[in-house]
């Protein structure tokens, strides 16, 4: 991966990728694209099936050179130029005495992140005002963990404009009138070589707590007005952040589980073991574009310089491994709140989201876990606007959730 990262082998690579685009590229798409039966799944129309094929070329693209641009601002700019207008805050880091167990022993330097306010009005787009009585919330975790690029730009993801956190928390705010606030929170992209290394996990980790934290004792919201949402492997976040809270309630008393978790195709294994002839990593390859994201280097820049087996035995790195020691698999998800997990049929991690439910619904009873699995969807179709109506039904899907829960 990255074998053209550098100049002058960039600018020679990208002028061929465009050129072969153009010649070879586009006319193969619309000729599949014209015949149903050769498209990814027949009920895709004309228009996805392009768009698809772009995104999974110009993925692979960017796998081959780096990103060519950065995403979002940097945070240190926006903090002294225009805070109100971006909905900015910052989230200061955990007190040393609230990370405690496993963390602790692993624990990088704590450091304060970035976050965004969404909001329905105006009044409360750029502020981050304190909650009030009763008000419900959704902290939102980006998908995107890893940093690409070939210089020191910041990948702002959680920004507004930066990203996959700006179709989500929109779409979250448009189908769900249970919330009028969504908080976008940030958090230290991990990389590896060929690049500088940084931010391994548990940096992601500890920043998502951060954000709750913020959540809860900055702008006074309760527990159980709290959901944390997170989509991809901003869903592998998630699960480790409500885990870390359910399994040290004793001793970080002033931080309890919030009241629900949704997660939208969570990562929730990035060492592949639901393999074979017939799983969903080989049935579906043709079907998602997030393929290049498992193929070694977002695992090399979670673990860092951690051993290469905790990303098939680790239940915070994959919680859905069938390698887990029996020991691990035991009440992992003892003490979850209520979840809501929303599968697409045709991704390739479709097989390890139902191992996790399966778990998951052992340990906090079926009553209290929602599955949905959308036939013909791909990999995290609530970030992707272009995929109608299928991107609707999900968010309306997790409205009606929330509309359940606060009943």
């Amino acid at each position: 991966m990255f074998a053209f990262h550098r100049q002058p082998l960039k600018a020679v690579y990208l002028a061929y990728f465009l050129v072969t685009t153009v010649l070879v590229r586009l006319p193969m798409w619309t000729t599949i694209a014209a015949i149903p039966r050769l498209r990814p799944r027949r009920s895709w129309s004309f228009r996805r099936t392009l768009i698809f094929y772009a995104m999974v070329a110009f993925i692979r693209l960017f796998f081959d050179i780096g990103f060519p641009v950065s995403l979002g601002q940097n945070p240190e700019v926006i903090a002294v130029s225009s805070p109100e207008r971006a909905g900015f805050a910052w989230a200061e880091p955990l007190a040393e005495e609230q990370i405690v167990g496993e963390l602790k022993e692993l624990a990088a330097l704590a450091v304060r992140s970035a976050g965004y306010w969404f909001a329905n009005t105006p009044e409360d787009a750029g502020t981050a005002k304190k909650a009030a009585n009763d008000e419900k919330v959704i902290m939102h975790l980006h998908s995107t963990l890893f940093q690409p690029i070939s210089w020191g730009a910041v990948m702002g993801l959680a920004h507004p404009k930066g990203g996959p956190a700006g179709p989500v928390c929109n779409g979250l705010l448009q189908h769900c009138p249970q919330v009028t606030r969504v908080f976008s929170c940030g958090y230290r992209l991990s990389s590896s070589v060929p690049f500088p290394v940084a931010n391994p996990f548990p940096a992601g980790v500890l920043d998502s707590l951060a954000g709750y934290n913020y959540l809860i004792h900055t702008v006074g919201f309760q527990p159980q007005n709290v959901f944390i949402c997170g989509d991809s492997a901003g869903g592998n976040l998630a699960i480790s952040l409500v885990r870390y809270l359910a399994n040290n309630a004793l001793s970080v008393l002033s931080l309890p589980v919030p009241r629900g978790l949704i997660l939208v195709s969570p990562s929730v294994e990035w060492g592949i073991t639901h393999d074979g002839p017939k799983s969903s990593w080989r049935l579906n390859a043709g079907s998602d574009y997030s393929g290049p994201f498992f193929q070694g280097y977002i695992l090399k820049s979670l673990l860092g310089n951690l051993p290469v087996d905790m990303a098939y035995t680790s239940p915070w790195i994959s919680p859905a491994s069938l390698e887990l020691p029996p020991s691990d698999i035991e009440h992992l998800f003892q003490g979850f709140p209520a979840t809501f997990i929303l599968s697409g049929e045709a991704e390739l991690a479709r097989d390890s989201i139902r191992t996790f439910n399966d778990r998951l619904c052992r340990d906090i009873g079926k009553d209290n876990v929602t599955y949905k699995e959308l036939k013909d969807v791909t990999h995290d179709v609530v970030a992707m606007r272009f995929f109608e109506p299928e991107r609707t039904v999900a968010l309306t899907e997790s409205s009606c959730w929330l509309e359940k829960m606060l009943a």
